[in-house]
Order: structure tokens, then C-alpha cells, then sequence
């Protein structure tokens, strides 16, 4: 029987969960036909895709098996690709079987190792907080008292969302904070660092060889998130940032530095920053793919106009992004927030229809239903929901924000909460 190829380009994306809706839409609106992997079968982007695979797609001979039989259909797949997930050694795997564009194998594991990535910074005078990877607390207790510093991180080496982090402040809290590490970690592998205090960004950005643009720049909110502590828990960003320009410009080159460092020479790097007072901008981490929830999605085609994710497409197509469409078009002023509340059953829900009404009220999304228990927060992806406003003016901004807290109620146990944080001081 001779094989037809077919003329329709299709682009893998792995995951068809709430966080690749957008790039799987975006695909398509670029003419695109989607394969989307995804182990839960209700995952919404199984139905979107163009074709739609409830297969867990860190299975990689499941995932050759199905690609294979496509091919040979006639299918004319040009590329694999990722939105919030982070799984570059996976689109290494992938994209090197097939002769596809994507990160090197090298790239793959460094980015998803937060110790090799360290080393490899470090070798390359990248400034980076101190770190050490650590068996156990005697050894962190040495390490703390050699470097003198107010305050420490210890993380997973090979996690992602905040699973397994925590800020220590006392030796008593290092016993737990460890063995919290050690079971969030795949590989059983923790690491320290010195925490640094300053502004922290959130930065995306587009590398194509020599050629590279940052369009992806906010500022985290942590402001009164104390209440979660020894959790580090960021609630949503800013943009624009309120860094100066200067500042800006150092922060942009430290990335795009940073990302041909790691091996990212064709493709997105996803970078979080920290201003040192006195040593400047300094990278706490950085991920060979795009970021989930709402910064590429929300935050930067709000505030000005730019979606990369069509970059980022390109590229995995083997394609030059239309680096015009890179640059800003407006500026506005844009917040995302998320929504927080104690353990329990969340009963009910009201207000909606009143904060509907918001002006610059751009989403409005709630992760649990009607009679589903909440637990316990301890990491980003167990927020209750989250909500995006846009306005020209940061204070407007501001002032809708607290709207949205003080008007919309969530009743768990019994009891009506606005989601506010700040209100989990009583719990």
C-alpha cells in the first residue's frame, strides 16, 4: 500500500490539562492540527486536540508506539512542544528520535536537575545564591554555620510548584524541612541554598541563535504571604515591573546569558530572579520550557499585546519566530491573584455575579467544585482559584483587586471566607 502524506502540519504538545488549553488554541489558530498526550482521560485538551491520547506521556515507548503509527498513517508531524510542564528531558527524548527541533538531551537533564543546573552556572560565573547538595541535617547545620547567613532554602533537587520547598529561619525547623525535601524528591536528592532577600521576578524568554528577546517580565507577589511560612508561596505577579529600566536591562541580559549557558540555543527559558541590595540581579533557577498559569497566558498578551507562545511554536517547528511580533504594542498594568482557603468542603460559592461586573475583570477560575474538599495549602498547585484584572492604572488595578477579595465568599465548613490569604491568619 503507498503511503500518502498528508498536508496538514500537526504539533505534539504534551499535556491536555488547564495549563496547555492555551497553546493547544493557540496552535490552532496558527492553522496547526494538535496530538496531545495526557494520562487522564478527562484532561479538557483531549477533546480540543485534533487528536487526542489519554497516554501518560513520561511512558516514552507508549508515546513512540502512538507517534509511529500516526507517521506511518501519513500524518505530516513537524514538532513537539510544552506549556507548564516541566518535562524538556522528555521533549529531548522525543524530539531526537524523530529529528525534530527542541532542547538537547544535555539541556534536557541539567534543566530538570536544580543541582547540575547550579554546577553548571556556576562553572560559567553566572551569579547564583550558594548552594550545596545535602544528605542529611548535620550537614546543613556545617554548611549554615560556614556561610553565616540569616536564612536558608531546602528544596528537591527534581521538583517544580513549590512541592517539597521551604525558608528556614531556625536550626529546629531543619530535621522536618529536610525529610519534606527528601519525600517531594523523585531521586531522593535535596539541595541547600542561601535565601536571598530582594525583589524576585518571573522572566520568559525567546532564544533563536544569536538573536534573543525577553517579552515575559513580572513581578512575584509575596507581600503577607508570611502566613505560609516555612512554605515559600507566591501569590500571582505584576506587570509592568517597577524595577528601573537599568535594572530591567540587567535582569534581561542575565537570562538570555543564562539560557545559552544551559544549553538553550533554539527555544524558550523561563528564569527566576532575585535583586540582591548589593550584589544586583542573581538567577535562582531557570527551566528549558514555558511557564503554566496565567504569565504567558494572561499577564503578557494583557499587558502588552505579545503572545510568544506562537514563538515558541515556531521554533518547534523548526521554524525563525516574527521576532516583530515580539515587541511590546501597549503598556498596561495587569494582576493575577489567587484565591486561599483552609482545609475543608467547600460548600457553596457567591458574589460571582457581582464580580463579574468588574471592569478589567479578565478571568475568573475556581480549581475545586461545589462539595470537594480542600486540603491543607502547601504548594502552588493546591490554590483555590485565581482571578486576572487589567487596567491602565496600577492603583485602579490595586483598588479591583481588593474588590474581588472583599466581595466574593466561599463557605467551608460551615463558615464564609473571602480567599484572601491574609484571612488564614485565623486558622
Amino acid at each position: 500500500m503507498e503511503r500518502v502524506i498528508l498536508k496538514d502540519k500537526y504539533l505534539v504538545i504534551l499535556g491536555g490539562g488547564i495549563d496547555q488549553l492555551f497553546m493547544i488554541n493557540t496552535a490552532h489558530n496558527m492553522g496547526l492540527k494538535t496530538i496531545v498526550f495526557d494520562a487522564d482521560i478527562n484532561a479538557p485538551g483531549l477533546v480540543i486536540a485534533t487528536h487526542g491520547f489519554d497516554i501518560n506521556f513520561s511512558e516514552i515507548p507508549k508515546v513512540f508506539n502512538c507517534l509511529d503509527n500516526l507517521i506511518f498513517k501519513g500524518l505530516d508531524i513537524k514538532g513537539v512542544s510544552t506549556m507548564g510542564s516541566d518535562v524538556p528531558h522528555l521533549l529531548a527524548q522525543i524530539a531526537s528520535r524523530y529529528d525534530w527541533p527542541g532542547p538537547s538531551i544535555d539541556t534536557g537533564k541539567i534543566t530538570t536537575n536544580k543541582y547540575l543546573m547550579k554546577l553548571r552556572l556556576q562553572e560559567k560565573n553566572i551569579p547564583i545564591p550558594r548552594f550545596e547538595l545535602v544528605k542529611g541535617v548535620t550537614e546543613i547545620e556545617f554548611i549554615w554555620d560556614k556561610w553565616d547567613c540569616k536564612s536558608l532554602v531546602i528544596k528537591p533537587t527534581d521538583s517544580a510548584g513549590s512541592r517539597g520547598v521551604r525558608i528556614i529561619k531556625k536550626k529546629k525547623e531543619l530535621e522536618d524541612a529536610f525529610n519534606h525535601a527528601f519525600k517531594n524528591s523523585n531521586k531522593g536528592e535535596v539541595i541547600v541554598e542561601e535565601f536571598i532577600e530582594g525583589i524576585q521576578i518571573s522572566t520568559e524568554s525567546i532564544i533563536y541563535d544569536e538573536i534573543s528577546i525577553t517579552p515575559g517580565f513580572a513581578d512575584r507577589v509575596y507581600e503577607g504571604m508570611d502566613i505560609f511560612f516555612p512554605q515559600i508561596m507566591e501569590n500571582g505577579g505584576w506587570i509592568p515591573s517597577v524595577l528601573s529600566k537599568e535594572t530591567v536591562s540587567d535582569v534581561k541580559n542575565l537570562v538570555e546569558k543564562t539560557a545559552r549557558v544551559l544549553g538553550i540555543s533554539r527555544g524558550v527559558a523561563k528564569g527566576d530572579v532575585v535583586i540582591d541590595p548589593l550584589k544586583g540581579p542573581m538567577i535562582i533557577e531557570m527551566a528549558a520550557r514555558l511557564s503554566g498559569g496565567d504569565f504567558s497566558e494572561s499577564l503578557v498578551p494583557l499587558g502588552s499585546g505579545v503572545n510568544y507562545i506562537e514563538s515558541v511554536i515556531n521554533i518547534a517547528l523548526g521554524e525563525m519566530p516574527d521576532w516583530k511580533k515580539l515587541h511590546e504594542k501597549f503598556n498596561k498594568s495587569v494582576a493575577n491573584r489567587y484565591f486561599f482557603l483552609p482545609p475543608g468542603e467547600l460548600q457553596d460559592i457567591k458574589g460571582q455575579e457581582k464580580i463579574q461586573k468588574v471592569e478589567g475583570l479578565n478571568k475568573l477560575e475556581f480549581f475545586y467544585n461545589i462539595n470537594e474538599y480542600i486540603p491543607k495549602i502547601q504548594n502552588h498547585g493546591q490554590r483555590v482559584g485565581v482571578f486576572v484584572i487589567v487596567n491602565q492604572n496600577r492603583n485602579d488595578v490595586q483598588e479591583k483587586v481588593n474588590f474581588v477579595y472583599n466581595n466574593l465568599q466561599f463557605k467551608v465548613n460551615g463558615k464564609w471566607l473571602s480567599g484572601n490569604p491574609q484571612q488564614l491568619k485565623e486558622y
